[in-house]
């Protein structure tokens, strides 16, 4: 079964605007990671900017069901030159988009339910806060994080390698799989002040890749197929080959 490329591409492109109204709202919600590091100041949050929270998850729910596309066609068009890289993007942002897809239907569920624990148990909603940013925030985030960068790792060495797509475009797969992957690994360690200034260009060169590589798929392939390349060669052969003579 193969994607429509164009309608694929298109789908990169609207996972890449997507993204970034995702983190706009993130933004305008008041939104830090050291809000959701003090269960205090994250039921203040959830008080003012819930709402806009709620939005944002939204929107990101949105962008993942066409990030699937997107990278089901992206896929497909790697497939012919580099099937192994093809086959590693395809898993890899598909265990991407549904581990990551934890986040926003856990807060998209979870604002109104500590809203409403907050009223009656302030004491017991907090105690809970910790364990619930933990697994639906930080450890999903985490794991669709890693699977998307080790996707954007893989499709472009394909376009780097196999030459499938833009050498531009698969360097700035590798850069930005590259920089993705380290905020997941790197924070708690040495690295992570690296890791924390990592997080806004990875996620700006995320964008800036998902609506380049889906204009790139909206274009046919410029490069000919190996059949219809070998026809007309043959077909020149068999004009140039001197008819054998007939024996009486």
């Amino acid at each position: 079964m193969k994607p429509n490329l164009r309608i694929a591409g298109w789908s990169g492109v609207i996972a890449g605007i997507g993204l970034a109204i995702e983190g706009a709202l993130w933004s305008l919600s008041g939104w830090t990671p050291d809000t959701f590091d003090d269960p205090a100041a994250a039921m203040e949050f959830l008080t003012d900017g819930g709402t806009t929270l709620r939005w944002a998850v939204f929107a990101g729910f949105v962008n993942l069901a066409f990030f699937v596309v997107f990278v089901a066609g992206l896929a497909a068009r790697l497939a012919a030159r580099a099937p192994t890289a093809a086959t590693a993007t395809l898993w890899f942002g598909m265990i991407g988009a549904a581990t990551h897809l934890i986040v926003p239907l856990a807060h998209w569920y979870g604002v109104p339910a500590f809203l409403d624990a907050a009223q009656r148990d302030p004491q017991a909603a907090q105690a809970a806060w910790t364990a619930f940013v933990t697994v639906g925030h930080d450890a999903a985030g985490g794991a669709g994080s890693l699977f998307m960068g080790l996707a954007m790792l893989t499709a472009g060495w394909a376009m780097v390698s196999r030459r499938t797509l833009p050498a531009l475009l698969g360097w700035l797969g590798l850069l930005t799989g590259a920089l993705t992957v380290l905020t997941v690994f790197a924070p708690d360690t040495p690295l992570s002040t690296l890791a924390g200034a990592a997080f806004m260009p990875s996620l700006v060169l995320a964008i800036a890749f998902r609506i380049w590589a889906g204009l790139a798929l909206t274009r046919p392939d410029p490069a000919p197929r190996s059949g219809a390349s070998r026809a007309p060669d043959s077909a020149a052969a068999a004009r140039t080959r001197p008819a054998a003579r007939r024996t009486p």
